[in-house]
Protein backbone atom coordinates (compact mmCIF):
# COMPACT_ATOMS: atom_id res chain seq x y z
CA UNK A 1 0.00 0.00 0.00
CA UNK A 2 1.32 3.39 -1.02
CA UNK A 3 0.79 6.45 1.23
CA UNK A 4 0.57 9.76 -0.56
CA UNK A 5 2.27 12.97 0.59
CA UNK A 6 -0.81 14.18 2.46
CA UNK A 7 -0.99 10.89 4.37
CA UNK A 8 2.71 11.09 5.32
CA UNK A 9 2.25 14.66 6.48
CA UNK A 10 -0.76 13.64 8.59
CA UNK A 11 1.12 10.73 10.23
CA UNK A 12 4.13 12.97 10.95
CA UNK A 13 1.94 15.71 12.47
CA UNK A 14 0.07 13.15 14.59
CA UNK A 15 3.33 11.64 15.86
CA UNK A 16 4.75 15.05 16.82
CA UNK A 17 1.48 15.99 18.57
CA UNK A 18 1.56 12.80 20.63
CA UNK A 19 5.19 13.36 21.63
CA UNK A 20 4.52 16.96 22.68
CA UNK A 21 1.41 15.97 24.63
CA UNK A 22 3.37 13.29 26.48
CA UNK A 23 6.05 15.82 27.44
CA UNK A 24 3.65 18.59 28.49
CA UNK A 25 3.99 19.91 32.03
CA UNK A 26 1.26 18.73 34.38
CA UNK A 27 -1.07 21.21 36.04
CA UNK A 28 0.33 20.43 39.52
CA UNK A 29 -2.75 18.61 40.75
CA UNK A 30 -0.50 15.73 41.89
CA UNK A 31 1.82 17.98 43.91
CA UNK A 32 2.52 17.08 47.53
CA UNK A 33 0.48 19.23 49.89
CA UNK A 34 2.47 20.87 52.65
CA UNK A 35 0.74 21.92 55.84
CA UNK A 36 1.56 25.05 57.85
CA UNK A 37 3.07 22.92 60.62
CA UNK A 38 5.45 20.95 58.35
CA UNK A 39 8.30 23.46 58.63
CA UNK A 40 8.43 22.91 62.41
CA UNK A 41 8.48 19.08 62.35
CA UNK A 42 11.76 17.48 63.43
CA UNK A 43 14.38 17.42 66.16
CA UNK A 44 15.67 20.82 67.24
CA UNK A 45 18.89 21.45 69.17
CA UNK A 46 18.06 24.13 71.73
CA UNK A 47 20.20 26.66 73.56
CA UNK A 48 18.20 28.44 76.25
CA UNK A 49 18.71 31.01 78.96
CA UNK A 50 16.24 31.38 81.80
CA UNK A 51 16.12 33.98 84.55
CA UNK A 52 16.23 31.14 87.12
CA UNK A 53 17.51 28.17 85.13
CA UNK A 54 20.50 29.89 83.52
CA UNK A 55 22.07 28.51 80.33
CA UNK A 56 20.90 25.10 79.18
CA UNK A 57 21.24 22.86 76.12
CA UNK A 58 18.63 20.25 75.16
CA UNK A 59 16.82 18.61 72.26
CA UNK A 60 13.21 19.39 71.41
CA UNK A 61 11.17 17.02 69.25
CA UNK A 62 8.27 18.55 67.30
CA UNK A 63 5.69 16.25 65.74
CA UNK A 64 2.29 16.77 64.13
CA UNK A 65 -0.36 16.95 66.85
CA UNK A 66 -2.83 14.86 64.81
CA UNK A 67 -3.90 14.25 61.23
CA UNK A 68 -6.99 16.42 61.73
CA UNK A 69 -5.13 19.37 63.31
CA UNK A 70 -3.20 20.80 60.36
CA UNK A 71 -2.19 23.90 62.32
CA UNK A 72 -1.06 22.30 65.57
CA UNK A 73 2.13 20.60 66.73
CA UNK A 74 3.10 18.63 69.80
CA UNK A 75 6.48 19.30 71.41
CA UNK A 76 8.25 16.60 73.39
CA UNK A 77 10.94 17.37 75.95
CA UNK A 78 9.85 21.01 75.98
CA UNK A 79 11.89 22.83 78.65
CA UNK A 80 13.49 19.43 79.40
CA UNK A 81 10.21 18.05 80.77
CA UNK A 82 10.70 14.67 79.04
CA UNK A 83 9.13 12.89 76.09
CA UNK A 84 6.05 11.77 78.03
CA UNK A 85 4.91 15.32 78.87
CA UNK A 86 3.68 16.87 75.61
CA UNK A 87 3.27 20.61 75.08
CA UNK A 88 0.93 21.67 72.29
CA UNK A 89 1.36 24.76 70.13
CA UNK A 90 -0.79 26.37 67.45
CA UNK A 91 0.88 27.27 64.15
CA UNK A 92 0.17 30.45 62.22
CA UNK A 93 2.54 30.96 59.28
CA UNK A 94 6.02 31.02 60.82
CA UNK A 95 4.76 31.61 64.37
CA UNK A 96 3.89 29.32 67.26
CA UNK A 97 1.52 30.08 70.12
CA UNK A 98 1.94 27.99 73.25
CA UNK A 99 -1.25 28.49 75.25
CA UNK A 100 -1.03 28.29 79.03
CA UNK A 101 -1.02 24.63 80.07
CA UNK A 102 0.10 22.52 82.99
CA UNK A 103 2.92 20.12 82.19
CA UNK A 104 3.53 17.87 85.18
CA UNK A 105 3.74 20.39 88.01
CA UNK A 106 4.82 23.31 85.83
CA UNK A 107 2.65 25.82 83.95
CA UNK A 108 4.13 26.89 80.62
CA UNK A 109 3.06 29.45 78.03
CA UNK A 110 4.75 31.48 75.34
CA UNK A 111 5.47 32.06 71.67
CA UNK A 112 7.82 30.90 68.98
CA UNK A 113 8.95 32.15 65.61
CA UNK A 114 10.77 30.53 62.71
CA UNK A 115 13.19 32.73 60.77
CA UNK A 116 15.03 30.79 58.10
CA UNK A 117 16.50 27.74 59.83
CA UNK A 118 16.33 29.19 63.36
CA UNK A 119 13.44 28.65 65.76
CA UNK A 120 13.18 31.20 68.57
CA UNK A 121 11.10 30.46 71.65
CA UNK A 122 10.13 32.90 74.41
CA UNK A 123 8.14 31.40 77.24
CA UNK A 124 7.55 31.27 80.96
CA UNK A 125 7.74 28.17 83.10
CA UNK A 126 6.10 28.53 86.50
CA UNK A 127 6.07 26.23 89.50
CA UNK A 128 6.99 27.86 92.84
CA UNK A 129 8.88 30.50 90.82
CA UNK A 130 8.54 31.91 87.33
CA UNK A 131 11.41 31.26 84.96
CA UNK A 132 11.37 33.55 81.91
CA UNK A 133 13.18 31.75 79.10
CA UNK A 134 14.60 32.82 75.74
CA UNK A 135 15.71 29.96 73.51
CA UNK A 136 17.04 29.49 70.00
CA UNK A 137 17.08 26.18 68.16
CA UNK A 138 18.30 24.68 64.90
CA UNK A 139 17.70 21.28 63.31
Amino acid sequence: MKINSTGKLFVTALTISLILAACAKEDGSNDVVTLPRDKFIGTWHVTSHGTNSGNQFWDLIIDPASASAAEQVVMKNFDQQGDSTPVYADVSGTDLLIPSMVVGTVTVEGTGSLNGATLTLDYTSTDSQTDTVHATATK
